[in-house]
């Protein structure tokens, strides 16, 4: 059964990392820093996870950290902003997108235990491990545009390049399957199109499409397709959204059984991540809260005795 979680506390000038058993509510301290933290992303392994963090005004780093607290590897880069994106099928590879304040982009390939960084020329920002050697990315006219065409590359011969869909707005890539988001067959829906690995459809799920001043508006969702579940926000109708706030239920969708299930009504859009064997879920911008998605109840993790985030 899935129980532990890690969370990161502010304490006396320091970040702590520590793992919870969300249980017992028993924590252990397994790292800590007196860097400002960026970003933390976890494994696909769930092993280790990264921290991307500012040393000073000029300097940041890139540490790999194991869930015992051992630095497993560290990359000093230059502070900037960056998407990260984990290889599923081999954890020493990962792409690093950075941009500049006028949206210019570079991709890079880490190869994280040589520590070397290679740039990547493709098409696009928006790129994701969809093997060991192969990547996806949508590649679009402008980044102004909602949608792009999907593409497939194989890292060692970047002169093949495959157009997998069409007209999609945004994608994401879990286990054996592929979730492209596209527009549907009325402008107030929108539909998210399960696929193989293959890329033949076998599941179509409509939902209302929301937009704000930037266009289609995504809720946040979370694909667990190894336990068959995918979790995302959808707005009861078509319209333009004002503050994104208590206009959402919380939807679980099974693909494979093509059922949908309402979680929570009249919630807010906030981040969700399911647990490994799909029987839970943490939510909100914090994740301190945790959803049990077969009793529908909600509690805190911890109490926010300490700054949790």
């Amino acid at each position: 059964m899935t129980k532990i979680v890690l969370i990161q506390l502010r304490k006396e000038g320091k970040v702590t990392f520590e793992r919870l058993n969300v249980f017992t509510e028993k924590r252990h301290q397994i790292y800590e820093t007196t860097h400002v933290i960026s970003e933390v992303i976890i494994s696909p392994n769930r092993d280790s996870f990264l921290i991307y963090s500012a040393k000073s005004r000029d300097k940041a780093t890139l540490d790999v950290i194991s869930m015992t607290g051992e630095t497993m590897n560290t990359k000093e880069v230059a502070p900037q902003n960056i998407e990260f994106s984990w290889n599923k099928d081999d954890q020493n590879k990962m792409f690093l997108t950075t941009f500049d304040t006028d949206w210019n982009y570079q991709v890079f390939q880490w190869d994280i235990p040589s520590g070397s960084i290679v740039k990547l020329n493709t098409g696009s920002p928006f790129v994701s491990w969809y093997s060991d050697n192969l990547f996806v990315f949508n590649q679009k006219l402008s980044p102004q545009k909602d949608r792009g065409d999907l593409y497939l590359e194989d890292i060692r011969d970047k002169t093949i390049k495959s157009l997998v869909v069409a007209d999609v707005y945004q994608f994401a890539v879990s286990a054996n399957t592929l979730l492209t988001m596209e527009p549907g067959k009325a402008e107030k829906s929108m539909i998210y199109n399960f696929r193989t690995v293959g890329f033949q459809s076998y599941y179509e799920y409509e939902a209302p499409r929301v937009y704000d001043e930037l266009g289609t508006f995504f809720p946040f969702y979370d694909l667990n397709v190894e336990e068959e579940s995918f979790l995302t926000f959808e707005p009861y109708e078509s319209k333009k959204l004002k503050d994104h706030g208590g206009e959402f239920k919380l939807v679980k969708v099974d693909p494979k059984e093509k059922k949908t299930e309402t979680i929570l009504e009249l919630t807010n859009n906030e981040p969700i991540v399911t647990s490994p064997n799909g029987e839970y879920c943490l939510y909100g911008y914090l994740f301190d809260q945790i959803i049990d998605l077969e009793t529908k109840d909600i509690s805190y993790l911890i109490q926010h005795r300490d700054k949790m985030y």
